[in-house]
């Protein structure tokens, strides 16, 4: 099954995005020369000149690449990810020379130390001043390449919010160097960093699988909020090729885990215990979330509505349904939903005028071929059965028959 997932990535990355690559030449200051990258563009990039995408760097324009940029479609069509914008820089002569480090300290040498300014200094720029970039960078890369992309660590605020480290060669001294950084200052930088790592033992040293388990057991030990450390092993993959397509996916389920709808154990962990105003204003935070990490300024999908309608129509008899309608219909406008919720609303509060007007609004919004619009004609019924059975309260200033009157006078009379 595994080959088969590696097997059907290959296949969709060569058949459908090759059309979207374009090859850039970059004129390195630092190399005095040109380097070559290959670029994916999302689709319907050209329609939407607003949109802003997240940057994924790919250490490699092989097959490297064309597994993360298969997976970016994928889980970018299925709305569990941002589209990107991946880049592939062309290390085929290079790359021994491009992430190698002196073995006595972990530094980088002169040329890798030339390569990792290229990325911040050039590409990087370069990117966000041709394309319609969003803050949020990752990083990508295997072997000793993912030994390389950690120094990016080591800068005050750094550039990338992700690493994916795949099968990482670290070197002797590579916790050492990790462990200078001190990390934990990250947790009070407002942004959010991811670290991913994958291993399988079988495809490396027992001395680098000691060193991954040193780096792995060090910046596990972080407690903040906006630091998310991952170590895998998978013990039974067949090959190093079905490493990689297992980490790439499993790395995106942790860094686009905010940007994904609410899952159940989402909504278990996070929402299900809120009161119906809390669990409204965790929605509108979410999406606040998505836009400040992925620079993605989405709509609130109607499904996560629907995930906390239950706590809103069921807590506090229904009193913040008015807030959850009202917050819908700025949302969507044009849909019955928001002001179903408000007939909901009035329905509970026996305020069956109102009701009758918000499910009747409801009503005339909904498309009639619409499989639920009968089914939902059944609020207007009900309510106006419910006008009917209300008791008619009488004024309490109307005038007495003339008759009762004298009743009532005679009455006040004998007393």
């Amino acid at each position: 099954m595994k080959q088969l997932y590696f097997l059907l990535t290959v296949l969709i990355s060569s058949s459908l995005f090759s059309q979207k690559v374009i090859t850039e030449k970059i004129n390195s200051k630092e190399f005095n020369t040109d380097r070559t990258v290959k670029i994916y563009i999302p689709k319907d990039y050209d329609k939407d000149d607003t949109a802003s995408y997240p940057v994924a760097v790919v250490l490699g324009d092989e097959y490297l690449f064309d597994l993360y940029l298969g997976n970016a479609k994928l889980y970018a069509d299925v709305d569990k990810a941002p589209k990107q914008i991946v880049v592939g820089i062309d290390m085929k002569d290079t790359y021994a020379k491009d992430v190698s480090v002196i073995p006595s300290n972990n530094a980088l040498t002169s040329h890798a130390t030339k390569f990792y300014d290229f990325i911040k200094k050039e590409l990087i720029p370069h990117m966000e001043g041709n394309y319609r970039t969003s803050p949020f960078m990752t990083i990508v890369g295997q072997g000793r390449g993912a030994n390389f992309l950690t120094h990016y660590l080591k800068d005050a605020e750094p550039i990338f919010n992700s690493f994916i480290c795949i099968t990482p060669s670290f070197s002797e001294l590579a916790a050492n160097t990790i462990a200078s950084y001190s990390l934990n200052r990250l947790a009070s930088v407002d942004n959010s960093y991811f670290f991913y790592a994958s291993n399988n033992k079988k495809f490396i040293t027992k001395k680098q699988n000691d060193r991954y388990n040193e780096i792995a057991t060090y910046l596990s030990s972080f407690d903040a909020k906006n630091l998310h450390f991952t170590f895998n092993e998978f013990k039974n993959a067949p090959n190093h090729l079905s490493v990689i397509s297992e980490t790439i996916p499993r790395a995106f389920a942790k860094m686009f885990s905010i940007y994904s709808k609410i899952t159940k154990d989402e909504f278990d962990k996070n929402i299900k215990d809120l009161d119906p105003l809390a669990a409204i204003k965790y929605l509108e935070q979410k999406y606040l979330d998505i836009q400040f990490l992925y620079g993605s300024n989405l709509n609130v999908r109607l499904d996560d509505i629907f995930a906390i309608e239950g706590i809103v129509i069921d807590k506090l008899d229904g009193d913040y349904l008015r807030v959850l309608g009202d917050f819908v219909m700025i949302k969507y406008p044009d849909s019955h939903i928001g002001d179903f919720y408000v007939g909901k609303y009035y329905e509970l509060g026996k305020d069956y005028e109102k009701a009758d007007f918000y499910y009747k609004a409801a009503y005339g919004k909904m498309d009639p071929s619409d499989p639920n619009a009968n089914a939902f004609y059944e609020n207007i019924k009900r309510v106006n059965d419910l006008k009917g059975s209300q008791p008619k309260e009488q004024p309490l200033d109307e005038e007495l028959p003339e008759e009762d009157q004298e009743k009532e006078d005679k009455g006040e009379d004998n007393e």
